[in-house]
């Protein structure tokens, strides 16, 4: 499956996997044609589109903050990580062994 770098956090690579394009434009897609336009019909349409991608990106990042915590407690507990991956169900922080 293709991955993709992001960036290196503290030393640890990210990956965004490919399946996390497809959930992203899922979410994006959901939120600016259903949820948003729903829920505050007075917004211009290009607006529903923005929230949306904002809403999928702060949901991300939430997902990127709690798999680098997962990586930092396991690094200080001294287990390497190398690489956290972000794929369709979410993240994994892959750890050298088990804690």
């Amino acid at each position: 499956m293709a991955a993709f770098d992001l960036m290196r956090v503290a030393g640890i690579r990210i990956v965004i996997d490919a399946t996390w394009l497809f959930i992203f434009a899922l979410v994006v897609l959901t939120l600016a044609t259903g949820y948003f336009p729903g829920a505050a019909p007075d917004l211009p349409p290009a607006l529903d589109w923005v929230l949306g991608v904002a809403a999928a990106l702060l949901l991300f990042a939430s997902v990127l903050v709690h798999e680098l915590s997962h990586a930092l407690v396991a690094r200080r507990a001294g287990i390497a990580v190398p690489r956290i991956r972000l794929f369709l169900f979410g993240g994994v922080s892959e750890m050298a062994s088990e804690p």
